[in-house]
């Protein structure tokens, strides 16, 4: 549950000033929060310190092996550093919050008494919304948290009270994902923010390698909050089974990080550093990762080894490509992020190696010309066009497993 904690002298200086700072997590909570990395911390430093063994061997394989066990644990020691850094910054996060001017205040407590709702503390939280500025009056771009309780033995939903602030503010406000869902006969905390100006709609499309059975390629659409979605494709080096589980365990890793609060270049680090440890770089995989801000429409590319993708804009095509490796071929990638702003009815594509391979072989530049010709604003049309055309492009052989994943950005009315 969400809760700002605040200390008096930080509340005497909000009354003078307007803004309080506060923190997320109680001072026990951070106690908890900073041993953890310590801990982690610790566990990096020993094992960047266990000595090389003193036996001096002639043989060539072993010396190899002690070389890359020993590299292994200098990737493993830095990735229990990002751990640790990542338990210090929650431990460290600190808000800031402002209360409404005393009018404001008044008005709408009074306003949802009516209503049969119970205030008893009310605050905007600053910088949640991309591009939001700080102000105390609950404009776009600060959260609103209300401490409220129903009047009477009835039950009140969330989202009925978030109508009733949207009506108030003149905004449109949805309850968070860490806001209580329903106003009962205890006060309980609910957290209000903007609702995204955009939405995504998605296709995909998919051929499996002949004489395989199961294809290689894997991905994955998910809202991780309700501001944010992030696509990704995995290319498995080779076909099969063997692809498809590297892929899905890339996949997977990625998304586990994600869902813990990394950030996407923090996850495609310790993914490639613990894919790179495994199997003397044996099962490569591609990466492409594509975040969009639903609040500004902008979206942030990360890619290791994948094909291009592109954005379209009517008859304008925009592709964005980074020659990188896959993950994997080295100990320590450093992720590129290229943004692209998009707009509504925009379509973001993106492509496994087979699709591009397949149509790029005929003519260079021959994808990024079909996508601009193309007329539809379908998702699903696109992405099953364009896999018709790959499969065309050779003959009507399916020679590497074939993916296509489609999004088109709808702006949502009256936002």
């Amino acid at each position: 549950m969400f809760g700002v904690r605040m200390t008096r002298a930080s509340r005497e200086a909000g009354h003078k000033s307007g803004v309080i700072e506060g923190h997320l997590f109680s001072s026990y909570s951070k106690r908890k929060l900073y041993c953890l990395a310590e801990t982690y911390e610790e566990l990096a430093r020993l094992y960047r310190s266990v000595p090389q063994a003193d036996r001096i061997c002639d043989d060539r394989k072993d010396v190899l092996y002690r070389k890359q066990l020993q590299e292994t644990k200098a990737v493993f020691a830095n990735h229990l550093d990002e751990i640790s850094d990542a338990f210090a910054d929650v431990a460290d996060t600190v808000v800031h919050v402002s209360l409404p001017v005393e009018h404001k205040r008044k008005a709408l407590i009074h306003y949802l008494k009516r209503q049969g709702i119970l205030v008893r503390e009310l605050v905007f939280i600053e910088g949640t919304a991309a591009g939001g500025n700080f102000a105390a009056d609950g404009c776009r771009g600060n959260r609103i948290s209300i401490e409220a309780r129903a009047i009477g033995r009835n039950t009140v939903s969330a989202s009925v009270l978030g109508e009733l602030l949207s009506a108030f503010f003149g905004r449109r406000l949805v309850a968070s994902g860490e806001s209580a869902l329903v106003i009962g006969r205890g006060f309980n905390t609910f957290v209000y923010e903007d609702e995204p100006r955009y939405m995504v709609l998605s296709a995909v499309s998919r051929a499996v390698k002949e004489d395989e059975k199961i294809s290689g390629d894997n991905f994955s659409l998910e809202e991780y909050n309700q501001s944010q979605v992030i696509v990704m494709l995995a290319d498995g080096m080779g076909s099969g089974e063997h692809a498809c589980r590297d892929s899905q365990a890339v996949i997977e890793f990625m998304e586990r990080f994600l869902e813990a609060g990394f950030p996407k270049e923090k996850a495609f680090a310790m993914v490639n550093g613990a894919i790179a440890a495994q199997n003397g770089c044996c099962n490569l995989t591609t990466l492409d990762v594509c975040a969009v801000n639903l609040l500004t429409g902008e979206a942030e590319f990360v890619k290791a080894g994948a094909a291009a993708s592109y954005i379209k804009r009517g008859n304008w095509v925009d592709e964005v490509a980074v020659d990188t490796l896959p993950l994997g071929s080295i100990d320590e990638l450093s992720p590129i992020t290229q943004s692209v702003k998009m707009a509504d009815t925009d379509m973001l594509i993106m492509v496994s190696d087979g699709i591009s391979d397949a149509i790029e072989s005929v003519a260079a530049g021959r994808l990024r010309e079909m996508i601009a010709l193309s007329r539809t604003q379908n998702p699903k049309e696109m992405a099953d066009w364009l896999l018709r055309c790959a499969i065309s492009s050779q003959g009507g052989r399916i020679r590497d497993d074939m993916t296509v994943l489609t999004c088109c950005v709808k702006r949502r009315a009256g936002i």
